[in-house]
């Protein structure tokens, strides 16, 4: 009769050290026992390369500037001007330290000045003085991710 061995009752040690053996699955051959070192190194240099392709995207998520473009119109006469706009983050930021550029790319008329304000988590408002019917104003954002 074979003998049954119970997981609880395997030996136990505070420490594996790299001669010691341990218990592994080699493929095709089934289990065997390896050195507790070669296993950890093997499982490095599997492991190693898709670590580093996450890391390397998950710092390029947080460092990548989102852009995009909105276009304000205003309906009352100069020097009144209602036109304002929300904007959506598509990637909502960690935290309000983040920076918005923007340049007016189109207008129908004088853009004195474009003004952000608002800023939250998940977006900010844009809008502009002067007496242009329309503006399409780009805007960059970077920040905020750390």
């Amino acid at each position: 009769m074979d003998e049954v061995i119970k997981t609880n009752e395997l030996p136990q040690v505070d420490a594996l050290q790299d001669e010691d053996r341990v218990l592994v699955d080699t493929g095709a051959v089934g289990t065997g026992g390896m050195p507790y070192g070669a296993m950890v190194e093997q499982v490095k240099e599997a492991m190693l390369p898709a670590m580093r392709s996450e890391a390397a995207a998950q710092i390029g998520a947080k460092e990548r500037a989102e852009k995009g473009s909105v276009t304000i119109t205003n309906n009352q006469a100069y020097p009144f001007n209602a036109g304002n706009a929300t904007v959506a983050l598509g990637t909502p930021r960690e935290n309000l330290d983040y920076i918005i550029t923007t340049e007016v790319s189109a207008a129908a008329g004088n853009v004195q000045a474009v003004e952000v304000y608002d800023k939250q988590l998940n977006g900010f408002k844009i809008r502009y003085d002067g007496s242009a019917t329309s503006a399409t104003i780009k805007y960059y954002v970077t920040g905020g991710m750390q």
